[in-house]
């Protein structure tokens, strides 16, 4: 006999995913939804509706109570660090950002132009918009490449689920990425940007799916470290390790280091010396989050992102539940 649908058995479903009831009320569900209806099941249909199309899952695995919730069939992927092994759920994070980065490609016009292969050429159009390479000017050149970026964090709170620090997604003819890690910092969220930026550049992803779960110096793949550098050298020009193994006791001392580095070369910014510091000098990242709190004392970087693609998304394309939902989890 088959069981009356209810919205309890669905959040039971959900669970064994690592979503809670808390995440599916606030993310999944509509902002009309009431607990009255927890129990009608034409009701619950329509609900359940809604949570498949927000969480990227395949609607009939949710609704029949003999399968598990399966998420929807994903492009091809490709993944960076990979921990599946180490991961009970390794899909969830994926499906959720690559189910953002279908909405705002479908409500945001552009038209994407190949980006030269020469990251000094990239640096240099990057400079005829702006003074210095920086957030800022990297988000103007990449959306006026037709690359769509956004910040999108809003993964359950869960052991069972891996996040992910990124991923590259074509939709259509045109690249997708969306940045996910917690850095506020804008140097930080820069440089996980420029980073990216160079696997598209460096033809690391010519459809489909790249997915970087972490990005950080410690990588056993050349393509990993390929973006690296080109991060690198797109941020800091020939700045890269410009402190050599200087002896540094304080970050006011770093700081000092970094603004006369930068002097030197007014096109790099002393944030992504201090960063870029840090990188070669592990022990030292305790100084270097200080500074660069210093120098960001107010660090914006993730709104900095979204109120860029919320200028651009033409939100009319959207119905009213998908403008609710990316209203909610871009916080725009």
């Amino acid at each position: 006999m088959t069981k009356t649908l209810t919205m309890s058995s669905l959040i039971a479903k959900l669970s064994l995913l690592g979503f809670n009831n808390s995440y599916i009320r606030t993310n999944g569900l509509p902002s009309w939804w009431d607990d009255e209806l927890n129990n009608k099941p034409f009701a619950v249909l329509e609900g359940a509706g809604y949570i498949a199309d927000r969480l990227n899952l395949d609607l009939k695995s949710l609704l029949d109570e003999t399968e598990t919730v399966k998420f929807n069939h994903p492009p091809q992927t490709k993944f960076k660090q990979r921990s599946s092994k180490h991961n009970k759920y390794p899909d969830v994070a994926q499906a959720l950002a690559s189910r953002v980065a279908e909405l705002i490609a479908f409500a945001t016009e552009v038209n994407f132009t190949p980006l030269p292969t020469n990251v000094k050429e990239i640096r240099a159009d990057i400079l005829k918009l702006a003074p210095t390479v920086n957030l800022t000017s990297l988000l103007k050149y990449c959306w006026s490449q037709g690359i769509i970026i956004a910040y999108f964090n809003n993964f359950p709170e869960s052991k069972t689920i891996k996040k992910i620090a990124g991923l590259i997604q074509w939709q259509s003819n045109s690249p997708v990425i969306i940045l996910s890690s917690t850095y506020t910092q804008s140097a930080l969220i820069a440089f996980d940007l420029a980073h990216e930026l160079g696997h598209l550049v460096l033809g690391h992803l010519q459809d489909g799916l790249l997915v970087d779960e972490e990005i950080n110096s410690n990588y056993n793949d050349d393509e990993e470290n390929q973006a690296n550098k080109f991060a690198t050298e797109l941020l800091l020009d020939n700045c890269d390790n410009s402190l050599g193994d200087k002896k540094i006791y304080r970050h006011e001392q770093l700081i000092k280091l970094a603004q006369e580095k930068a002097k030197e070369n007014p096109t790099v910014e002393p944030e992504f010396i201090v960063l870029n510091h840090a990188w070669h000098h592990r022990n030292n990242w305790g100084f270097a989050n200080k500074a660069l709190d210093k120098l960001d004392p107010e660090p914006k970087g993730q709104q900095i992102i979204n109120e860029y693609l919320a200028d651009r998304i033409n939100w009319d394309k959207l119905n009213d539940e998908n403008y609710e939902y990316l209203e909610r989890v871009l916080g725009v």
